[in-house]
């Protein structure tokens, strides 16, 4: 139920963090254009249906994020993983003066600035908050593809969407920061126009008197935020403190690891880069870290809900457990990695779509893949 939440929030998200980009884009044209495109591309979201499910959304998805923060055992094992969470909690702090501006303002004030007012305050009034924007977008953009990424690429049918995927990637913010920097051309050029700036001296006017009181704003939450965030990571050492029973991990024709209990089967084994496949990056959903229990069965906690669903829906023989989920409790255990470490989502669907896994008897992993 989690993982399907912040799957379905993160799309929410991602479908309206792109139709502001492409907005953006049409600055390469001409803000007038950008005005137009927002309505089409943001629509959706300004309206008393659309807009509380994209609050909704970010509140569900942030939280969620956070709960990972606290329950994840090992927060560096995987750099990859470490830098999303990273970039995803430095989202608030980079994007909250754009959200006082463009959400909390115009409660405040009634006033509905257009883009020729965002784009003053970007390019002429604040200049160090324009810089701050490009560095949210680009923060925000590389956040959302890797998490989307990880789940498109073990479902069935990303064998024919990821050529187009990678390319969609790049462009979309290419292209708005381009169309950001040409409006940003656009609006500079014409400042002089009295009537081309009228909106701009009329939302300037109207946030003349609540500019200090959306700054206290701005500055409490940030606060708050701070502590949040330090809390968890607190409760988090809290939980993961004291002594801890001894664990070891012996991979057939590998290596054997052994530190205190309190991490994965697949934390164990990146400890000590151990290679192994974990395509949706440890969130329990593909099946590709799976492994063999060979030996100690009774030395891991019983699987959970997310592990013996995605057993389930794969198939997976008996005695195999998903090495991101599998949790040793102490004792010695021996496993046997299902798929090989280097396996790509590609040929991971080629062998989900071509296999029977209750009949596969998968080939060992030499000793030399073993090694990262």
């Amino acid at each position: 139920m989690i993982s399907r939440l912040r799957i379905a929030s993160g799309l929410v998200l991602f479908v309206f963090v792109t139709g502001h980009l492409l907005t953006l884009a049409f600055g390469l044209y001409s803000i007038a254009a950008m005005e137009a495109a927002g309505r089409i591309l943001m629509g959706p979201f300004g309206n008393p249906v659309g807009g509380p499910i994209l609050i909704l959304s970010f509140f569900v998805h942030a939280g969620l994020g956070l709960w990972t923060v606290f329950w994840r055992n090992s927060l560096f094992s995987n750099w990859a993983d470490a830098g999303q969470a990273a970039l995803g909690l430095a989202i608030v702090p980079l994007l909250l003066p754009h959200i006082m501006g463009t959400v909390v303002g115009p409660a405040m004030t009634g006033a509905h600035p257009d883009f020729k007012w965002v784009l003053a305050v970007y390019w002429m009034f604040v200049p160090h908050l324009g810089i701050q924007q490009v560095i949210a977008l680009i923060v925000i953009w590389v956040h959302a593809c890797y998490g989307l990424f990880l789940w498109m690429q073990v479902q069935r049918w990303w064998g024919r969407y990821a050529t187009v995927s990678y390319p969609f990637a790049v462009i979309v913010p290419v292209v708005a920061l381009l169309g950001f920097v040409e409006s940003g051309k656009i609006l500079i050029a014409n400042s002089g126009d009295p009537d081309f700036m009228a909106p701009v001296r009329e939302a300037a006017a109207a946030y003349g008197s609540v500019g200090e009181t959306l700054n206290q704003i701005q500055s409490h939450v940030l606060w708050w935020y701070a502590v949040l965030v330090a809390v968890i990571l607190v409760a988090r050492a809290i939980r993961l403190w004291g002594k801890r029973p001894k664990i070891s991990v012996t991979y057939r024709d590998g290596p054997t690891i052994e530190r205190s209990a309190g991490v994965s089967l697949l934390e164990t084994a990146q400890s000590m880069d151990t290679a192994h496949a974990a395509l949706c990056g440890a969130r329990g959903r593909c099946g590709s870290c799976a492994v063999h229990v060979l030996e100690g069965h009774e030395n891991l906690a019983p699987p959970g809900r997310t592990e013996a669903e995605t057993i389930t829906r794969r198939s997976l023989p008996d005695g195999v457990r998903l090495a991101c989920q599998a949790m040793p409790t102490g004792g010695p255990v021996t496993v046997e990695r299902v798929f090989d470490p280097t396996i790509s989502p590609v040929e991971y669907q080629d062998l989900l779509r071509t296999e029977d896994h209750s009949k596969r008897d998968p080939a060992p992993v030499s000793q030399s893949e073993g090694a990262a």
